[in-house]
């Protein structure tokens, strides 16, 4: 465990590094919106694209591993919907304990991943972003139309929308169609370019990770912190983990598609929490809750899983 925890422990020393220079006022609080702009729209996409357009998927557990991924997190949406029972009477709060189980910071095993699992662990993880992300986003629209308190009227045909121009997906879809068709070997110093905006998107998207901490909400509803922490640090990757071994995926992808479902919650996560009516303080709470407390999870779980 303690080569885990060495691995990703440079990674949460960045979002620490980022929460410190927006307490310190060392970045004004204005500048982090064209940050995180800047990144949403430029760093991210390009490192996305040029990770997926190079890297070699030729192997036999391509295809298995997107469909553990989509099952896993199925079964993690199917968790969450089930916790309504619970929180039955407070529609905002299980809209934010819903995306707590399902949403994950994607950054921060994309940042990790070289150390964890390799260049083929990254690589996996690059293809599987842009259609999980997809689906992920369409399960909390939905879940958010429908209990939050907003007057959205649920349409499949407005969240394929909203998620169809999320810059990340588009990217992750664009760089699989150019890895099939050899795109990168006829489109020159293109290539080259989009790989170097894309080492810089790591940096700056932990250091938004930390900067988008906040520690208001904890300690004024642990009941429901407790469940969303549990549900997407402990449930989730316990449901990849089974979903893995029952379809009988190879150790390494099998590895990293747990790591992926034992990511904390995204920061995105808390947007659409306070744009579309759910429980936003709950939900920062929760983003700031499941990052801290990962930083023990994600060694724990590596180690579980990883083979020798």
């Amino acid at each position: 465990m303690n080569v885990a925890f060495t691995a990703i422990l440079p990674v949460f020393l960045v979002i620490a590094i980022g929460f410190l220079a927006k307490r310190a006022k060392i970045v004004p609080d204005t500048s982090w919106a064209a940050v995180n702009s800047f990144g949403y729209w430029i760093l991210y996409p390009a490192f996305l694209f040029s990770t997926v357009a190079s890297a070699d998927f030729s192997g036999p557990d391509t295809v298995h591993f997107l469909t553990c991924l989509v099952v896993g997190f199925a079964l993690a949406g199917l968790w969450g919907l089930s916790l309504r029972l619970w929180f039955r009477d407070d529609g905002p709060a299980f809209t934010s304990i819903f995306q707590a189980s399902v949403r994950w910071n994607g950054f921060i095993i994309l940042a990790a991943a070289p150390a964890l699992y390799g260049q083929e662990g990254l690589a996996l993880i690059a293809l599987g972003f842009g259609p999980v992300v997809a689906f992920v986003n369409l399960m909390s629209v939905f879940v958010m139309a429908r209990w939050a308190q907003n007057d959205i009227v649920p349409s499949l045909k407005g969240a394929l929308g909203e998620v169809m121009r999320n810059p990340l997906v588009l990217a992750s879809l664009v760089g699989i169609i150019a890895n099939l068709i050899g795109l990168t070997k006829i489109i020159g110093p293109l290539e080259p370019a989009l790989a170097l905006l894309g080492r810089a998107a790591m940096p700056v998207a932990l250091v938004s990770v930390g900067a988008a901490l906040s520690f208001e909400g904890l300690g004024k509803v642990p009941l429901r912190l407790a469940v969303g922490v549990v549900s997407k640090l402990a449930i989730a990757p316990l449901l990849m983990l089974v979903v893995t071994q029952m379809l009988g995926l190879a150790p390494l992808p099998s590895a990293v598609a747990i790591g992926v479902a034992s990511m904390p919650s995204a920061p995105a996560a808390y947007v659409l929490a306070r744009e579309l009516g759910g429980d936003a303080p709950l939900m920062a709470g929760l983003v700031t809750a499941t990052t801290l407390i990962a930083l023990v999870t994600i060694p724990f779980w590596h180690v579980l899983t990883m083979p020798a």
